[in-house]
């Protein structure tokens, strides 16, 4: 028995000795791990699969001191690839831009216009142009809180030029700039002379937005201050002038310029045509001449109308005619009405017309001034007249035609009174262009978003948002030349009209 104890007691020494051994790495020789061992140490120190092994897990969690757009720029840096495992990329030259011709809304500007067509005769106007709320002249009537503005300097209410109603511009036309809701109104100190002191309102109005008319102002000054009377044709003094400018309904209408190599307005037949085309087609009766007031045998003396004059401002405007040539009479002899007498004989005569035109100016001024006027009225003025024919004959043309306008604006009542054929005889005065035998007759229109007139610097980095020409029949007396505003295309776009500027272009 102690043998067997023996042996077996050396049997578990041995195995135990070479176990030992074989654990143990021999020298210069790496020591393996088994496959089992290698998948447990990497499934220990992965983290748990979720439900779906194709799919990223879900953060729980983040920090509150990183904010979302922060996380979001580091999660996209983190799926770039490691820059250390690329190879650097050789740095690349910028391609060079191709040098523009200038800012786009600038050149594009310089290809069209959108001009101001008239409608004439205004009381005759179609709906298109009664249900529009673009006009020059009147008074306003704009969308939202809109209010009168006032020369800052002065506390004066300022004088309203026109407004465009913005639906009404083709949306193509508006260089993408443009706003193409509520209106656009224009004001200008008009107390003495053209003033530096204007405002351009963009009043918005969107849909369902109330249109409201301004009032005019109370302390709203006389048009043109001290010089209306040589402005208005009914006018001797200012205290006669008028604070509003004749109300003319209009309509925008965009026209395709030509290209041309000269800055400004392209005078040319291209130009020309493309405004008869947006004037439409339109038969212009001849102009009032002095051959209408004379009888058949081309001796007698008569009205261009036997309506004619056809209220008190018409008696007011060719009153005021005489005096003044009376007075022009008195102060120089070129041309003189009275050749056949002697200095006091013609003295005498240029007195008792004056006399005689002053006493029918006030009697027509204590009068409604578009009452119609009695038959026996207007045939015992005409009579008057008609014995002072030799200054008569250097006013009628021009007062018979402002007294038809003046009628037409002023009146849609009386203007309806007036005979067709007779307002036809002013209409080429309101026309963007007239054919003539001669070619097509097509003064610089009234216009917005085109090239400008003359040379101005402002047209190197602005947009000429409006300009409107020296026009009698509108009562625009600009100095025989045009007043512009300009804005830069970044502040149109933005809707910062109050960095508009105004300049005045000599005639």
């Amino acid at each position: 028995m102690f043998v067997s104890s023996t042996l077996g007691l050396i049997a578990l020494i041995w195995y135990a000795l070479r176990q030992r051994a074989r654990q143990e790495p021999r020298p210069g020789k790496p020591q393996k791990t088994s496959k089992a061992k290698r998948a447990k140490a990497a499934n220990a120190a992965a983290p748990e699969a979720g439900p779906d092994a194709g799919v990223l897990p879900v953060k729980t969690g983040r920090s509150r001191l990183i904010s979302a757009s922060l996380l979001a720029e580091a999660e996209a840096a983190n799926a770039l690839p490691d820059p250390g495992h690329l190879e650097p990329e050789a740095a690349q030259p910028e391609p060079e831009s191709p040098a523009p011709d200038g800012p786009a809304p600038l050149t594009a500007a310089a290809r069209q216009a959108v001009v101001l067509r008239q409608f004439f005769p205004p009381n005759r106007a179609p709906a298109q142009a009664l249900a529009g709320r673009s006009w020059l002249g009147g008074t306003p009537v704009l969308p939202g809180a809109a209010e009168w503005p006032i020369n800052l300097a002065t506390g004066k209410p300022l004088h309203f030029l026109c407004q465009i109603d913005l639906a009404e511009v083709p949306p193509e036309a508006g260089l993408g700039l443009l706003p193409e809701d509520g209106a656009l109104a224009f004001f200008v100190d008009l107390d003495w002379g053209v003033g530096d002191v204007f405002r351009v309102i963009h009043a918005q109005g969107y849909a369902g937005t109330a249109w409201h008319a301004l009032d005019v102002p109370p302390g709203l000054a006389m048009a043109y201050g001290d010089e209306a009377a040589l402005v208005w044709p009914w006018a001797l003094t200012p205290q006669h002038g008028t604070q509003i400018l004749p109300h003319w309904p209009i309509l925008p209408k965009l026209i395709a310029l030509p290209e041309s190599e000269a800055p400004g307005w392209p005078h040319n037949a291209a130009t020309a045509r493309a405004m008869l085309d947006a004037q439409g087609p339109a038969e212009f009766a001849p102009a009032i001449d002095l051959a209408d007031f004379h009888g058949a045998d081309g001796q007698g003396f008569e009205p261009l109308w036997y309506g004619y004059p056809q209220d008190w401002i018409a008696v007011q405007i060719i009153a005021a005619a005489l005096v003044r040539e009376a007075d022009r009479a008195q102060r120089t002899v070129q041309a003189d009405p009275y050749p056949g007498l002697d200095e006091e004989e013609r003295a005498a005569q240029i007195k008792a017309v004056r006399e005689e035109a002053q006493a029918w100016f006030d009697h027509a001024l204590a009068n409604p001034a578009l009452a119609a006027i009695d038959p026996a009225v207007r045939s015992a003025f005409w009579d008057w007249l008609s014995t002072h024919r030799a200054l008569a004959e250097r006013v009628l043309p021009d007062a018979v035609e402002a007294a038809i306008e003046t009628t037409l604006h002023a009146s849609p009542e009386e203007a309806a009174n007036l005979p067709a054929e007779v307002v036809a005889r002013v209409a080429y005065r309101h026309a963007l262009a007239r054919l003539t035998p001669e070619g097509v007759i097509a003064p610089p229109p009234a216009r917005l978003l085109a090239p400008a007139s003359g040379a101005p610097s402002l047209a190197a980095t602005h947009l000429l948002l409006l300009e409107l020409p020296t026009n009698p029949a509108l009562g625009h007396h600009f100095g025989g030349g045009a007043l512009q505003f300009w804005i830069t295309p970044e502040d149109l776009a933005d809707r910062r009209f109050e960095r508009v500027q105004m300049m005045r272009v000599a005639g």
